[in-house]
């Protein structure tokens, strides 16, 4: 402040604001419930047969001892998709493939190991190895959907990415239930989380990530 240059007291007063936006729940209102809020109620029907479909989350690579672990969003949706698989007793499918720049095991396949040792029925396990974004996961589903000949699925994914996951689905036709496995924050905000911390650095990154992938897809036309 002590600077004469105009410009030098704006960018540090605009950098100031934009750091207490991004580490507060003011982020948090604006930017993680509207998406959040998207598929609010799991308002759904159990129908059985149906398949249960979960979209990957990441992978973490260069574990010690491993080839690769389920980052916690992916671990996160794949519990919840495994316990509606157990009250269904249908199909689960894993979509998630080698990530972008690396090398080695498949999401799917790590995904696949784990419901394995959940004693969940090889048959009844499908990997979907190719995907390696939103977009894909619905195709190489719509793909597999119409080969089987399904009509209706149930979709987990994070609540956070519930939006853009399922205008992609919706876009390609595809008829599903949503089902949110996990919310990022909480919904109900006290005077501490509009205070810096980093739970709401972490959830309002997310939500940039999420709000601009909503928009670089309706700009190429995929929702």
């Amino acid at each position: 402040f002590k600077k004469s240059n105009l410009v030098i007291r704006i960018i540090a007063l605009f950098s100031i604001l934009l750091m207490i936006f991004i580490f507060t729940g003011l982020g948090v209102k604006t930017l993680v419930l509207p998406l959040e809020k998207y598929y609010a109620e799991d308002n759904y029907q159990l129908i059985n047969k149906m398949p249960v479909v979960v979209l990957g989350g990441g992978i973490n690579y260069s574990i010690p001892e491993k080839n690769g672990e389920l980052s916690k969003s992916s671990l996160q949706r794949l519990v919840r998709g495994y316990k509606l698989q157990k009250k269904l007793g249908s199909s689960i499918i894993y979509s998630g493939g080698i990530a972008v720049g690396q090398t080695g095991i498949s999401e799917a396949e790590i995904a696949g190991k784990w419901l394995e040792e959940m004693e969940v029925p090889e048959e009844k396990i499908i990997k979907e190895d190719e995907a390696r974004t939103t977009y894909e996961n619905g195709v190489y589903i719509k793909k597999w959907m119409k080969s089987n000949e399904v009509n209706n699925i149930y979709l987990i994914t994070s609540a956070i990415h519930m939006p853009r996951s399922s205008a992609v689905f919706s876009n390609l036709n595809i008829d599903f239930i949503p089902v949110n496995s996990g919310y990022s924050y909480n919904h109900e905000l006290s005077w501490l989380d509009y205070l810096p911390n980093r739970g709401a650095l972490n959830a309002n990154l997310a939500a940039l990530h999420e709000w601009l992938g909503l928009i670089w897809y309706k700009i190429n036309g995929r929702i």
